[in-house]
């Protein structure tokens, strides 16, 4: 399937109309928007909730009952923030999907992996710790039970496969002596600098990593993803645009009126992406981009109002009538 094309927009319809049926509080919020599988006819009509929505503890976000829940992924937090949770049936459509997309946009083999993260072990609920085992297992990680790094255990003495959050790796950069890695490595970060002391620009962490690891920027790859969703967008550090596999679909709107942004013109980034089969497609997040395809974008960041935004009470009120 491609995105935007009659394939793509026949199983997003198809996907729609299934969770319609099953997902009574997102049957709730399509109904109060006056959208039905009956007058929705593209995939770009189809309603994307707020990833707040995640956050609602007495509002289940998905198509089959609790007593079914095998697992869950909680969204990043502070103890005092409420965390996003996305539960699921099974991993099966979680593990299709990293491997499929890794393949599908041509990523590079991970031989002997080095993960600046916890073992799943120790965070068995992160998403990403969870994709980084599906990815290879067999690499070492290098962070405790409490999140610290480990001293002394990085010692990569041939070409190096590297993947953390950039909040690690610029620990990383802090706590050591810089390493030159040898030809034909690469850096998987994602994330953002957020819990640093001081925030940082996508820009500024690749270059500390670019001269701290003394690789090329064009050898940096960034991952955008979120828990509430099961699949990824990638681009490599000389790139504009992160780009997505071929069950998804991306559409930028209107920050004030919810309209699709005009070309060229930065607005929400709203996803679908049919892997979250079990759940709900269509979200909306709280990052601004730049729509480049339909599939692909140029990522401008974090709404700066969205903390205070949130998910509103009337939101909530319709998920759950």
């Amino acid at each position: 399937m491609r995105g935007g094309s009659g394939d793509f927009e026949a199983a997003a319809l198809e996907v729609f109309r299934y969770q319609f049926g099953l997902n009574l509080a997102y049957r709730n919020y399509c109904d109060a928007l006056g959208r039905t599988p009956e007058n929705v006819g593209r995939w770009q009509e189809i309603p994307a909730v707020p990833t707040d929505v995640f956050k609602l503890t007495q509002t289940a976000m998905r198509c089959f009952p609790r007593d079914d829940v095998k697992g869950f992924f909680l969204t990043s937090g502070t103890t005092r923030e409420v965390r996003g949770k996305h539960e699921f049936l099974d991993l099966e459509l979680y593990e299709a999907s990293v491997k499929g997309c890794w393949r599908e946009l041509g990523l590079p083999q991970i031989r002997k992996p080095w993960f600046f993260s916890q073992g799943v072990e120790d965070a068995p609920h992160s998403s990403l710790v969870r994709m980084f085992e599906i990815l290879n297992e067999d690499g070492e990680w290098l962070m405790d039970a409490e999140g610290r790094l480990l001293p002394g255990k990085f010692s990569p003495n041939e070409a190096a496969s590297i993947l953390g959050t950039s909040l690690a790796l610029w620990r990383f950069c802090e706590e050591s002596e810089p390493v030159k890695l040898a030809e034909g490595s690469w850096i998987f970060e994602t994330g953002g600098s957020k819990g640093l002391r001081e925030s940082h620009s996508p820009s500024e962490v690749r270059q500390r990593l670019s001269g701290h690891f003394s690789l090329p920027e064009s050898r940096i790859l960034n991952e955008y993803g979120m828990t509430e969703l099961f699949s990824q967008f990638y681009k490599w550090g000389d790139a504009e645009t992160h780009q997505g596999p071929a069950w998804t679909a991306i559409r930028v709107v209107d920050v004030f009126s919810g309209n699709p942004a005009a070309a060229g013109e930065v607005g929400y980034l709203e996803i679908m992406d049919l892997a979250n089969l079990d759940t709900v497609s269509a979200i909306r997040t709280q990052d601004l981009a730049i729509a480049t395809g339909e599939r692909s974008f140029i990522l401008i960041g974090r709404d700066p109002s969205a903390a205070a935004r949130g998910c509103s009470r009337g939101v909530d009120a319709v998920l759950t009538v």
